[in-house]
């Protein structure tokens, strides 16, 4: 309960963020990411936080110590909705 009350205004923005994933900045010509970068580009997300795990965690021999259990959505599909 305290993590979901502590991040719950975070969830919302990114809910919200699937719906308008860009906003202007102050000059109306810029457009600012909404969602955390990993959003945009899951599979660089995916291969720098497997480079990561790879150089730290000693006792895993994965190639993908991270991804290995992912499964990619298409672009087609539609981001889950929360209530």
């Amino acid at each position: 309960m305290e993590a979901e009350d502590r991040f719950a205004a975070t969830l919302r923005s990114w809910t919200a963020a699937f719906d308008v994933p860009y906003r202007l900045d102050e000059t109306g010509r810029k457009r600012i990411p909404q969602l955390p970068t990993a959003a945009y580009d899951p599979s660089w997300a995916c291969t720098q936080l497997d480079r990561w795990a790879g150089n730290r965690l000693i006792l895993v021999d994965d190639e993908h110590p991270v991804s290995s259990g992912l499964v990619m959505a298409s672009e087609d599909e539609a981001p889950p909705v929360t209530p």
